[in-house]
């Protein structure tokens, strides 16, 4: 038994009202049942309101009890003691369903089956907060942080005081960065933010909107301390909100320049890069707002400057209509986004980094993978400003498109040896159709063969076989093959076996690692990843 649903805080009306709305969601994907998620979700809403006449806030836990592939039932647990000792339990009348009190929390109990592959895009559907809750935790930050700063300038100690504000800001800005960057074979993101001692306005931001978007942002606030963090937390999180239901970046900036531009008393700005990646077309929407240009690096063409301006810096002119620019992506290219911490870096003479040998350096280093281009561009810089200090947030965001083809070969198959003996010949037919050398064929075959024998005898556990796919894409003018393994097996890594000592003797020679050690041989390139709890091997064969 174990807890995957967030708990739920009910305060309010409103409170009632999502929760009723993510029941109703969460249980149509389990049950594929409307009547049944409608009556759920009806009766758990008017038990809440009926709770919350008598006491301003309960909470609300879930607990799922699974058997094998199977969900055996839910319990949805409504914690408030004052009220599950001095109410009696309400009487209903609907299959699958039981209401009691135990302890000091009335269970709603639901004994209905459903596949337990379900369950974790009932659990995302559940936990996704709305743009109402989004916002209301907005708010709640924002309270927080004003009376940071209100006991900040009761402070009587005016270095105290400064030194104080400063940590506060920072504190604010570097929370507020995601760390978790996605990679996979559509999209590879990655970024660095690396704050001056004096400001607090960098951010940088991105998230994937419906499976088909990839929202990413670059900003840099005008002011220091905490005010800077205090409006970057606004704009970060209003920009993050308005692009869960908007797919234009100048609509978005648009609606975030009017909150904060009448709101703006302390006559602050933000200048901004927005963009909006469609993560399945390559096509690429964005708004600039006063703020830097970003680059297009291409591995085989000169590096493309998007120097198009869209509107003003955001919070200077209420009511602006921004504008927006479109570009189509080609596989294999590169945004590199930045703000003027960069450029603007000086050395103990006073000499700025330039937007010159920014370009320069990424033209030297674009071929590098994403983490490394990030790395090479900030340690660049810190040797440009050695023995000065940092006047400005220096912050880097980067992201790769690849566009992914349909394979020319795929099947799906249990990792059991006598479905690896079936596939071989469909395999060995698809290369002969394919007019493949019979050298090369074999080679292909010794390959996967090691391979597939690795996941049928690692991947697999007690409660299932594991499923594998093979993909099979042909490389221009059949000059070879790029092949990828999936499988969603336990962990493992079958690249991490060391090499076998090929000096020894075979009666001396530790068991295992050879056939692996061919794999490699034979490869003229190979990867492993653990993406979305799926073992990923991706291998390049070349004739």
């Amino acid at each position: 038994m174990f807890e995957q649903f967030s708990r739920q805080k009910i305060v309010n009306e409103q409170d009632v009202v999502n929760l009723r709305k993510k029941v109703y969601q969460a249980f149509l994907i389990c049950f594929d049942d409307n009547s049944f998620s409608v009556k759920i979700a009806t009766m758990l809403s008017t038990l809440l309101k009926k709770i919350m006449i008598d006491h301003q806030q309960v909470y609300l836990d879930t607990e799922i009890l699974t058997m094998g592939d199977q969900v055996k039932n839910i319990t949805i647990r409504i914690f408030d003691p004052f009220y599950a000792i001095a109410k009696e339990i309400p009487t209903i009348y609907l299959h699958h369903v039981n209401i009691d009190i135990k302890d000091d929390a009335l269970e709603l109990f639901i004994d209905k089956r459903f596949p337990a592959d379900r369950l974790e895009d009932a659990v995302l559907t559940f936990n996704e907060r709305s743009r109402d809750e989004l916002l209301k935790e907005l708010q709640s930050k924002n309270k927080d942080l004003q009376d940071s700063y209100e006991s900040l300038k009761r402070a009587k100690d005016n270095s105290a005081r400064m030194e104080s504000e400063l940590a506060v800001g920072q504190n604010i800005q570097m929370s507020m960065l995601p760390t978790d960057f996605p990679s996979d074979d559509n999209i590879d993101v990655h970024a660095k933010l690396v704050p001056a001692r004096e400001v607090g306005g960098d951010f940088y931001d991105f998230q994937i909107i419906d499976d088909n978007y990839l929202y990413f942002t670059v900003g840099d606030v005008s002011g220091k301390g905490v005010p800077a963090a205090l409006l970057m937390a606004m704009t970060k999180s209003l920009l993050r909100s308005v692009a869960i239901t908007e797919h234009s970046t100048s609509q978005i900036i648009t609606h975030v320049n009017t909150e904060i531009a009448k709101e703006n008393k302390n006559n602050m700005f933000v200048t901004i890069f927005l963009a909006l990646l469609n993560i399945k077309t390559g096509e690429l929407i964005y708004t600039n707002a006063g703020h830097n240009p970003s680059y297009i690096l291409s591995e085989n063409e000169k590096t493309l400057k998007l120097d198009d301006r869209h509107g003003p810096v955001v919070g200077a002119l209420e009511g602006f209509e921004y504008s927006q620019s479109t570009l189509q992506l080609n596989s294999g290219q590169l945004i590199f986004a930045y703000t003027d911490g960069v450029t603007e870096a000086q050395n103990i003479n006073h000499e700025l980094y330039s937007d010159q040998r920014l370009i320069d350096l990424l033209e030297a280093s674009k071929a590098q993978k994403l983490k490394s281009l990030v790395d090479i561009v900030i340690e660049d810089i810190s040797t440009h400003e050695k023995g000065s200090e940092q006047a400005d947030d220096i912050t880097v965001l980067c992201v790769k498109y690849a566009k992914v083809s349909t394979p020319d070969f795929s099947i799906n198959f249990k990792a059991s040896y006598d479905e690896k003996e079936k596939v071989t010949p469909l395999i060995h037919h698809f290369l002969e159709d394919n007019n493949y050398p019979l050298a090369f064929i074999q080679k292909v075959q010794i390959v996967l063969d090691e391979l597939i024998s690795n996941t049928t005898n690692y991947a697999n556990n007690e409660l299932k076989i594991t499923d594998i796919q093979l993909k099979v894409f042909c490389l221009e003018n059949k000059s070879g093959l790029k092949i990828q393994i999936l499988d969603n097996g336990i962990a493992f890594n079958p690249l991490e076996k060391e090499a076998p000592d090929t000096t020894l003797s075979v009666e001396d020679r530790p068991i295992g690692g050879l056939g692996i050690h061919i794999v490699k041989n034979l490869a003229s390139k190979i990867d492993y990843k653990r993406i979305d709890d799926q073992n990923k091997i991706t291998l390049f064969l070349k004739i």
